[in-house]
């Protein structure tokens, strides 16, 4: 009887003394699970946070070197420009209002070329794939371009009168005179742009020219029919371009550029002893080079 007594009182309390001992490391437990959630909460929110900066840097360093890579002013330009080229020689034919006839060559010299333009220059696009980022551009352009070509000409052929369908009897002839000519052409430019601030293009040229013939001379057979006569005359031109311009700073470059000057069948009319003269050329060729400098203003 007494020890079913004691047995009473012992079972709750070793039940009292387990939870005492249990209690305290569930508890640990699960402090160590709150804290262990957090820690990981707090990692992934870091490492969020990490990844963000880290786009952010990339995304303004990409903006800077972008930022960095050459590009040309968009604007308008106004360039100076010198050089020399050389006319190819070029055949004439004579008709005399006394019925002569006459025939030969001038050109095959050289010259002196300066000018002037004016123009636009669009931003362009930049170029993709593999080139993409890398400061490689297509910018296009259209410009005035007005030009001075002057030479001295000089030439020999002759001049006589039909003696029958297909004979002539004839005369040897010089003549020699001053050409000065005027230009002006409208272009349409394609550029590349390179990160070297090199910039080569190529280009189309339309227009027109005004040609003025001064101290013409003339000698049939070694007598002089001229000497001292002037004339005008006009016409079309077109020119295909090609160039290369060196960038300094994004506004100011130094270019050289060629051109190939196709002039449309000047006409000379002027008096001689021998009747009124009128000289047709075939079409002038002119193959010119020039150095200038340009600046981008607004």
């Amino acid at each position: 009887m007494k020890r079913r007594k004691t047995l009473r009182y012992l079972v709750p309390a070793i039940g009292l003394l387990a939870l005492a001992v249990t209690q305290p490391l569930r508890a640990g437990i699960e402090e160590g699970d709150s804290a262990a959630s957090t820690s990981t909460d707090l990692s992934s929110a870091g490492g969020d946070k990490e990844m963000k900066e880290a786009s952010k840097e990339m995304k303004e360093q990409k903006e800077i070197s972008k930022e960095e890579a050459f590009r040309p002013k968009e604007g308008l330009y106004a360039g100076l420009y010198g050089g020399a080229g050389y006319m190819d020689t070029n055949n004439y034919n004579s008709n005399f209002s006394s019925g002569l006839l006459g025939r030969g060559n001038l050109g095959g010299n050289w010259q002196w070329v300066g000018g002037v333009k004016v123009g636009y220059q669009w931003k362009g696009w930049e170029l993709g794939d593999n080139l993409a980022g890398k400061g490689w551009y297509l910018m296009p352009a259209a410009e005035f371009d007005g030009f001075y070509i002057g030479n001295s000409q000089s030439g020999s052929g002759f001049t006589g009168f039909a003696t029958g369908p297909m004979t002539i009897a004839a005369a040897s002839t010089n003549t020699g005179m001053q050409l000065n000519m005027g230009i002006m052409t409208i272009n349409g430019l394609l550029k590349l742009v390179t990160p070297w601030k090199l910039v080569p293009y190529i280009g189309m040229g339309v227009g027109g020219y005004y040609l003025s013939a001064s101290n013409i001379s003339q000698s049939v057979a070694g007598h002089g029919i001229v000497n001292g006569a002037s004339t005008t005359d006009g016409g079309f031109v077109f020119t295909p371009i090609a160039g290369a311009e060196y960038y300094f700073t994004r506004e100011l470059s130094l270019f050289v550029e060629f051109k190939f000057l196709y002039m449309n069948n000047p006409v000379l009319n002027y008096g001689t002893s021998l009747g009124n003269e009128s000289m047709h050329f075939g079409n002038m060729l002119n193959y010119i080079g020039v150095l200038g400098a340009k600046y981008v203003f607004w």
